[in-house]
């Protein structure tokens, strides 16, 4: 459905965004470029994690409701 997918797209872009933001965060501190080089991270990011939300998601959910039904 639409909103499914729209779901798991957000969802990946959203953990993307936050998680990329943290872990730079953590590993440089704040810099005058650090907007530039968090950006180039989460595109990386996004690249990984749209198609991997949109693949290991709908297995994992299969899995979840054949062991929980």
């Amino acid at each position: 459905s639409q909103a499914n997918w729209l779901f798991v797209l957000l969802v990946s872009i959203t953990m993307t965004a936050v998680m990329s933001f943290g872990i730079l965060f953590l590993r440089m501190g704040w810099q005058a470029d650090f907007f530039l080089i968090w950006f180039g991270d989460f595109l990386i990011g996004c690249c990984l994690s749209v198609p991997t939300g949109f693949l290991v998601v709908p297995l994992i959910r299969r899995w979840i409701d054949r062991y929980t039904e």
